[in-house]
């Protein structure tokens, strides 16, 4: 590629500045054909008359420049680096460009001005978007291998140990039968340290929970399996299109949602519930219902639900979340996620 004598200078004081892109041959060709590509079209913008709009941040989300970002944000490059780089560019090229485009009047300098903005700063919405959600998934990465960790000591540690209880129970209650009140104290005992095991072992499955490589709707399918083996009193079902949610976001949505069906079992056991998705090219709405006892909310009873930490999930995806119910009229659980990065 050959490189005109102007814009060759103006790398030569970016690279003076930033040495780690100079230094680094992946990220010097992208900055390259960054700026080629940005001076390419503020003259498509100028010979097409469009150099007077020069707000773009909202409108630019090109594929193209999301893989530029990506392709920084995996070498760490923050976007604030870009940015300056940017203003750089601006500064020291639109001499250059105003002499190229032959402006001569106010009017024309003034459009020329315009066009370069807008060819210089289309690219940074989307870079900063793609820097954010690929910070956004080594944040959920490291959530997810943390919680494996805490699900394989669940398992191997707490579970096996509340299993060993178990067992020298049920070995004292076969060998050397106590007296009738001692063997109702052991079997309450028994039975505590059961529902602990339960629980242990669903909290166990619930961490390692994925979405993976399927789709959110599946992924929730696949699990309740595990979780919730033989429940034929609940249903999931889909309707629209679904989406490709970022994964960050589909990881927290699956939480979110489990444990919503984890309080259906523990406070409306043998209800009837039912899991809807909903999607369309905005959001997915997915709504939890049982037709279970229900609870006042603002009670004890709601606060059990868990529903603070769901609320801060939520928080975290830009999603809402609506629950609703009543003694005697059952449960709704209404999530809303936006579909896009941010």
């Amino acid at each position: 590629m050959t490189i005109p004598p102007q814009l060759a200078a103006v790398l030569t004081e970016i690279g003076s500045r930033f040495p780690e892109l100079a230094d680094d041959p992946v990220l010097a060709r992208s900055l390259l054909e960054n700026v080629t590509s940005m001076i390419t079209d503020a003259h498509a913008r100028y010979a097409a008359g469009d150099g007077t709009a020069s707000i773009v941040s909202d409108r630019y989300l090109d594929p193209e420049h999301l893989a530029t970002g990506a392709l920084h944000a995996e070498h760490a490059q923050h976007p604030a680096g870009a940015m300056l780089a940017a203003e750089m560019l601006f500064d020291a090229y639109l001499p250059v460009f105003v002499a190229e485009v032959g402006a001569s009047t106010t009017d024309e300098v003034l459009r020329a001005t315009r066009a370069l903005h807008a060819g210089v700063w289309s690219r940074f919405p989307a870079g900063a978007i793609a820097y954010t959600e690929a910070l956004r998934q080594r944040v959920t990465t490291t959530n997810l291998d943390s919680r494996t960790q805490i699900a394989r000591d669940l398992h191997d540690r707490v579970a096996h140990g509340v299993l060993a209880g178990l067992q020298r129970l049920d070995l004292v209650l076969l060998t050397d039968p106590p007296t009738s009140e001692r063997t109702a104290q052991l079997e309450a005992a028994g039975r505590l340290l059961r529902t602990a095991l339960g629980d242990v072992q669903d909290l166990a499955v619930s961490l390692h929970a994925r979405v993976g490589d399927d789709r959110l709707d599946d992924a929730l399918r696949r699990h309740v399996d595990d979780l919730f083996p033989g429940d034929d009193r609940l249903t999931i079902t889909t309707t629209g299109v679904p989406g490709a949610l970022p994964n960050w976001k589909a990881e927290e949505t699956l939480t979110i949602l489990l444990e919503a069906l984890t309080n259906r079992r523990k406070h409306a056991p043998g209800s009837t519930g039912t899991v809807t998705f909903a999607w369309s090219d905005t959001t997915v709405v997915v709504t939890v219902r049982d037709d279970g006892p229900g609870f006042t909310p603002g009670t004890a009873a709601g606060g059990r639900l868990g529903q603070h930490t769901m609320r801060e999930r939520a928080g975290v995806l830009g999603a809402r979340l609506d629950v609703e119910s009543a003694p005697g009229a059952g449960t709704t659980v209404r999530l809303v996620v936006p579909m896009g990065a941010l």
